[in-house]
């Protein structure tokens, strides 16, 4: 029997940095009377007499247009593209990778987003994922990766998600961690955490305490020298079988020109 986990989190429209704005049914009804005053394929003489037609209120709709006095909804987001679950592409890491243009979202094979997945358990690494701690927890899941497998890390860094502990409190994966994945062929990554690079707060701290700038983004950074794909904000990584077969679909939306896009991260469970 199959079972699908949904591995993604909903993007509320209260969040922060979430601009929301809704058209309910019967609010739909005045903006298509609006937008009817021009419609794709009218010629200039067209938008002229309709939109004169509007003016008087010839053309105009009212509640009894339409059955039951309703239009259809609409919803308009405003955000960041690093909102909720997302991938993230090289571009976003810097504008080249290894020599050569950073690929941007639609430069990305979508083969790379289905494949057979693996949960590493990293919540008790201290906050901080070496190489070592990923041979660790490779031979504790029995698993062997190589092109294709798409890892997990698995914090439960999603059950403090709406409270600050949520970037306050996540774990890093250091680019140690990164390489010892790619010299295996694994080209995409996934953490239920904020983000690949731990706390913002500890980051910057750490630089003014230092004046290092590795101590900023550094496995972000990390993706200008070697290519990989990170995906960020996942969820429920410990409702997937710690040893057993699922296969990872995170398809990222088709946004041109972005360094990175939105998706809906599912695992099929056999």
């Amino acid at each position: 029997m199959t079972a699908y986990v949904d591995l993604s989190i909903p993007i509320s429209r209260r969040a922060p940095g979430v601009e929301f704005e809704q058209w309910l049914h019967r609010d739909g009804i005045r903006h298509l009377s609006r937008r009817i005053r021009a419609l794709p394929g009218d010629s200039r003489g067209d938008r002229r007499r309709n939109y004169w037609r509007w003016l008087t209120g010839t053309r105009r709709l009212r509640t009894r247009d339409l059955p039951g006095g309703c239009f259809l909804s609409n919803e308009f987001y405003r955000m960041s593209v690093h909102q909720g679950t997302h991938v993230d592409a090289p571009f976003h890491y810097g504008p080249r990778c290894a020599g050569s243009p950073a690929k941007k979202i639609l430069d990305l094979p979508l083969e790379w987003f289905c494949g057979p997945g693996v949960v590493l358990d990293v919540r008790e690494c201290g906050g901080r994922v070496t190489a070592s701690d990923v041979k660790e927890a490779l031979h504790a899941a029995g698993s062997e990766v190589g092109p294709g497998t798409v890892v997990l890390f698995r914090t439960d860094s999603d059950l403090r998600l709406g409270t600050p502990a949520y970037h306050t409190e996540s774990t890093a994966v250091t680019p140690g961690a990164v390489d010892h994945l790619l010299d295996l062929g694994v080209k995409v990554l996934g953490t239920d955490c904020w983000s690949f690079d731990g706390p913002a707060r500890a980051m910057v701290e750490s630089f003014y305490a230092t004046g290092d700038p590795a101590a900023l983004w550094p496995t972000h950074i990390h993706g200008r020298k070697r290519e990989f794909i990170q995906i960020e904000g996942l969820a429920r990584l410990r409702d997937l079988p710690e040893k057993g077969a699922f296969t990872f679909m995170a398809f990222p939306v088709a946004l041109a020109d972005a360094g990175a896009a939105w998706c809906r991260a599912v695992a099929e469970v056999r």
